[in-house]
């Protein structure tokens, strides 16, 4: 049995979170990103629901195989959209698209190789995670949810500045 998750989201347990997930929300919220966001495709899932995922998976005597835990097909520009309409009027989220060309053209300078851009931005990511709902029972939080509760949790650890 394999639970292969996507991009994981959500409240973290330690208190000084340092990977890679925790950078990207904080430059959707530290201003990194105001003028806009690619879109640049992942898949997403809530942390709680990959821990139900691995718990029911530990619990299932029928369960076999690789199960895709991904609740959400999404983009980096939609991560920060998620967070417009609580946030929205205190940080400086990404509210646009930035252009392909755009990020092709200054990506280098962000540590974005060129060969990224060309294959993930403005190419939608798919994942098929029915295997997953259907044998595992694995229901997923909504995106919105998922980033509020987590960029809550940086706000209150002190990542943002509170407004």
């Amino acid at each position: 049995m394999v639970i292969n998750p996507s991009l994981v989201l959500g409240p973290a347990l330690n208190a000084a979170p340092t990977s890679e997930t925790f950078r990207i929300v904080k430059q959707i919220g530290d201003g990194t990103m105001k003028a806009g966001a690619p879109r640049a495709g992942v898949g997403a899932v809530d942390v709680r629901d990959l821990a139900d995922a691995h718990v029911a998976a530990a619990f299932t005597p029928d369960a076999k195989g690789r199960n895709i835990v991904s609740g959400h097909n999404t983009d980096l520009l939609e991560l920060g959209l998620a967070l417009q309409d609580k946030y929205g009027a205190d940080y400086p989220l990404p509210k646009r698209a930035l252009p392909k060309w755009l990020v092709w053209l200054v990506g280098p300078f962000s540590g974005i190789s060129r060969t990224f851009v060309a294959r993930n931005v403005n190419v939608v990511w798919k994942a098929d995670n029915a295997k997953g709902r259907r044998e595992l029972g694995v229901t997923y939080r909504t995106l919105q949810d998922t980033m509020e509760d987590m960029f809550a949790q940086m706000i209150d650890d002190g990542t943002f500045r509170k407004p």
